[in-house]
């Protein structure tokens, strides 16, 4: 279960800090961009979650 809510606290620090950057890029902010940049950010912060477990492990 710890395992579990830390995985799950990684996932969301790194989506909450790409949501931001992503913000902060763009210029103008429609509904069109908040849900593409919350699905970019999602790939992204499991990406970094794989990345970081991956290198990790060696």
């Amino acid at each position: 279960m710890r395992t579990t809510l830390l995985a799950v606290g990684e996932v969301l620090a790194w989506w909450a800090a790409l949501v931001v950057l992503w913000l902060m890029l763009i210029s103008t902010v429609y509904t069109l961009e908040w849900v593409v940049g919350a699905c970019a950010a999602g790939v992204g912060a499991l990406t970094a979650r794989a990345g970081r477990r991956t290198v990790v492990r060696r």
